[in-house]
Parts: structure tokens; sequence; C-alpha cells
């Protein structure tokens, strides 16, 4: 059994560029639009664990989490963190869709 190791702000980059790239242009144009410098929030249901900020969206963050190996969209708690790890395990493309719509139909 292997030691598990969060991963570094950098590898989380690496992981968000690669992302990035993949989306439609107008996903990712709206996705810059909402895109903040990287942050590490706390997982209140984790004590010690986190997850990275990558976007912020009318109230709520985007965060890669590298326990589930995907992005997800949540409320932040009063602290500023997440409350708990969602299990979605979600693409960016798909979360673009999920707040945008089809990429086609927008200006």
């Amino acid at each position: 059994m292997t030691d598990w190791t969060p991963m570094s702000r950098d590898e989380v980059e690496g992981l968000l560029e690669e992302a990035v790239k993949q989306l439609h242009p107008a996903h990712r144009k709206r996705f810059e639009a909402m895109r903040v410098p990287l942050r590490t929030v706390a997982v209140s249901a984790s004590p010690g664990g986190s997850v990275v900020v990558v976007a912020e969206h009318e109230g709520r963050i985007v965060y890669y989490s590298d326990v589930e190996d995907g992005w997800e969209l949540v409320a932040p708690n009063v602290n500023g963190g997440i409350q708990e790890r969602a299990a979605n395990q979600f693409e960016l493309t798909q979360l673009m869709w999920a707040l945008f719509g089809d990429p086609e139909q927008l200006t």
C-alpha cells in the first residue's frame, strides 16, 4: 500500500490548463471571466483536508478535489471553505455545460 499525498498547486494548475484547452471557445471565454488565482480552502468534514479553488460564479466556487479526482461547483461555507467533498468527479466541460448550456447557443 502506498501513502497518498495531496497534489501541489502546480499539479492542479497543470490539470486546469489541460481542462481549459478542452473547453469550447464560448465556454472557455466564460470560464476565463470567472477564473481566480488558485487558493486552497479547508474541507470542514475532513479535518486537515483541502481542495483547490480555481473559479467563482454567482456565489459558488469551482474547485478541484484530488481525492475525488474531479471538478465540482458548490457554495462555500461561512469560513470560505467547503463543508464536504462532493463525489461527482465532473470534468470541467460538464460543469460549463451545467452553468451555461449549449456553447453553440451562446453569444
